[in-house]
């Protein structure tokens, strides 16, 4: 399998988080299902069903609420996990560069002291504000 076409579990994670993300961006206010059906067809060609599908299980599942006028919201646990991943992904790429260059050292021996200097530093480095 090639490594350039994800597998279906990885791309339904893929569509499930821009989701969110895409609800989180209307927050206070929330986000309607049919405005959420749109986004998730322009982006990503997904039938009206499909997203109500996604939409029902992620309810289900407790990650999103729906107030009284039928806006979807993030739960505030879920709120806390995405800006969690966030601040995770902003130290990630600020390491990017190094582990970059790590990959192409040659001598595994060095290859994996420089891995591990580099997981230490991940370690040392504070979070994003």
């Amino acid at each position: 399998m090639s490594s350039e076409v994800p597998d279906g579990a990885t791309q339904r994670h893929s569509r499930l988080m821009d989701l969110l993300t895409f609800i989180n961006l209307h927050e206070p206010h929330g986000c309607s299902l049919t405005r959420i059906q749109s986004y998730m067809l322009t982006t990503y060609g997904l039938k009206f069903k499909t997203t109500a599908e996604m939409v029902r299980e992620l309810n289900l599942a407790g990650v999103l609420s729906v107030d009284g006028l039928g806006n979807f919201h993030l739960t505030e646990k879920q709120k806390q996990i995405l800006q969690r991943m966030k601040k995770q992904k902003a130290k990630e790429d600020r390491l990017a560069p190094l582990l970059k260059r790590i990959d192409n050292i040659k001598d595994e021996k060095k290859r994996q002291k420089a891995l591990k200097l580099l997981d230490r530093l991940f370690n040392l480095l504070p979070d994003e504000e």
